[in-house]
């Protein structure tokens, strides 16, 4: 499990100004959100083999509180991260976890949250949109699909027999902020796979934990 948590993180992009392009917007949005250095991304993933929640608490650059619940009823497993350190615990008490699983943790932090994203999303500007009570700007990108490993061309396409997933960014006027993160696939808009909603929070602290002793 401690291999599966490498990957659970942010999906990473000031109102929206004229002359830049839907792309842009999306990206001063989520740079404006770093720039907060506190924020929490609760999150619900659903996929064939179930539903997964988890919340991230963010103080940035280098400090994360993981928690991940696997089904509805199931144990709390949490990590943290400070640095080049990290410690989990899956229910027994909290421990150490070796260097090399830290130090690639903590890359990934760096790479997904602290930092821009190396890859690109080409975003469109949807406009206005209600949800849930309030109207937030709208932006949608196709996510660019996997390669099978037996795949013969390198890179990410869309066949006749896949279909891609689309994200939707809602972004809050007022605040220039990201508020939710939704990903569906193209073809049922109404079933969320992915669903992240964002919150900052500058009283968070992250410390690090007490470790059992052995």
């Amino acid at each position: 499990m401690r291999s599966g948590l490498v990957g659970l993180f942010l999906l990473i992009g000031a109102p929206a100004f004229a002359g830049e392009t839907c792309k842009e917007q999306v990206d001063a949005a989520f740079a404006k959100l770093r720039g907060e250095k506190a924020f929490r991304l609760e999150t619900t993933i659903k996929n064939t083999d179930g539903m997964l929640k988890m919340k991230a608490d963010y103080v940035l650059p280098d400090r994360m509180r993981q928690t991940v619940t696997l089904g509805g009823d199931g144990v709390p497993m949490e990590m943290v991260v400070i640095g080049r350190k990290a410690w989990s615990n899956q229910g027994g008490g909290w421990a150490e976890l070796p260097q090399n699983f830290a130090d690639k943790v903590a890359e990934q932090i760096k790479e997904t949250v602290a930092e821009a994203p190396k890859v690109a999303t080409d975003y469109k500007c949807i406009g206005d949109k209600d949800f849930e009570g309030k109207t937030y700007a709208l932006y949608q990108a196709a996510l660019a699909m996997p390669l099978s490993a037996d795949a013969k061309d390198k890179g990410p396409r869309v066949t006749a027999m896949s279909v891609p997933n689309l994200q939707n960014v809602y972004i809050d006027r007022t605040t220039g902020l990201p508020v939710r993160n939704i990903v569906t696939p193209v073809t049922d808009p109404n079933k969320r796979l992915y669903d992240g909603t964002f919150s900052v929070d500058r009283d968070l602290t992250i410390d690090p934990p007490s470790v059992s002793a052995n």
